[in-house]
């Protein structure tokens, strides 16, 4: 009877020392965790999925952005008998149904790209270099929130005597969200792209040199 109580106390401090050691090893792990796999996590995720999602939205761009004359319907420019500039024109209509049309493409392009995700092998989570891009790879998936939206830019440069070179670029800002084991993160991804290109002959009013989106050059009047 002794020597079963004897067992009993044994165990019974065993299963103390156990469960102190094991919720210490958990501390440690958790610790270890937060303050290093977990940064390592987003870093690597992060860069991979901004690079995916600048990828998809500048082939959406130049899926649907494929003419070479697609500066003469965004632009119009109105001239005079003698040839002098009156107007620089942007045609709202066409920008806003290209802005809607790239917005719809490009959030769908990045659902395809998010539910394929990006694969990061597990030895990077180490932060050790001997283990980078080794072992088994961990899939991370990416959801778009929020709202995609397009914004057409413009500037003016001088390329010669009475020559202006009008470039105009397209942004893309998108949001996704990151879903990782630990947590999410959100990322926000900005892409320029310059989508048309011309020369222009002649004086242009300096309230058109002024402007950078389409927008603003809708409402002046030189």
């Amino acid at each position: 009877m002794k020597k079963r109580l004897n067992f009993f106390k044994a165990l019974k401090h065993k299963t103390k020392v156990f469960i102190i050691i094991f919720f210490i090893a958990m501390t440690i792990f958790l610790t270890y965790l937060n303050l290093v796999v977990n940064p390592i996590i987003i870093s690597t995720s992060t860069a991979k999925i901004r690079s995916l999602s600048q990828r998809a939205v500048e082939n959406v761009v130049w899926e649907v952005i494929s003419d070479s004359a697609i500066y003469d319907t965004l632009i119009t420019i109105v001239r005079n008998d003698d040839g002098k500039i009156l107007a620089i024109n942007s045609n709202a209509a066409t920008i806003n149904m290209l802005a809607l049309e790239l917005t719809q493409k490009a959030q769908l392009a990045l659902s395809d790209t998010g539910a394929k995700g990006v694969n990061i092998p597990i030895g990077t989570f180490s932060g050790m270099p001997i283990f980078t891009g080794r072992g088994p790879s961990i899939n991370i998936k990416m959801l778009p929130i929020g709202t995609i939206y397009c914004k057409f830019n413009s500037s003016f440069n001088s390329a010669g005597i009475n020559q202006t070179n009008h470039r105009i670029y397209l942004t893309v800002h998108s949001s996704v969200s990151m879903i990782l084991p630990t947590a999410n993160q959100i990322i926000d991804t900005e892409t320029e792209i310059m989508i048309s290109e011309s020369i222009i002959i002649g004086d242009i009013p300096e309230t058109y040199l002024n402007s950078t989106s389409l927008d603003e050059m809708m409402n002046l009047i030189p």
